[in-house]
């Protein structure tokens, strides 16, 4: 029943990324992480033989498995997105501070000695 359990936690990391929401992400990410704990213990223990049920339900994980890997190829490029424009931004505020730090777009060279 070690398949039943597998399929069971497949199910709820499934719900799980269905239910995705931006603003939540920290606590989806936790809650992600341990249902993928759980899920890969279970995977270890999974038994070398199969009757045709566990195939069936074997079929069942791969084809929501496809769907989960989707999703959080989606949610990954997402993240790297956000953390993209967070560097952008940090670098456009940075320069605005302090706008004598790098090199002048004409060339000039600035002595910062007086």
């Amino acid at each position: 029943m070690v398949l039943q359990e597998i399929y069971d936690r497949t199910v709820e990391l499934d719900e799980l990324i269905k239910g995705y929401d931006r603003e939540e992400r920290d606590a989806f990410i936790e809650k992600l992480q341990r249902l993928l704990d759980v899920r890969e213990t279970l995977l270890k223990g999974l038994p070398d033989h199969c009757n045709d049920s566990d195939r069936q339900i074997g079929r069942k994980i791969d084809e929501m498995n496809q769907r989960i890997n989707q999703s959080l190829q989606l949610i990954k490029q997402e993240i790297t997105k956000d953390m993209s424009q967070f560097r952008h931004r940090k670098k456009t505020v940075n320069r605005y501070r302090n706008p004598y730090s790098g090199p002048t777009k004409d060339g000039m060279f600035l002595d910062k000695r007086e």
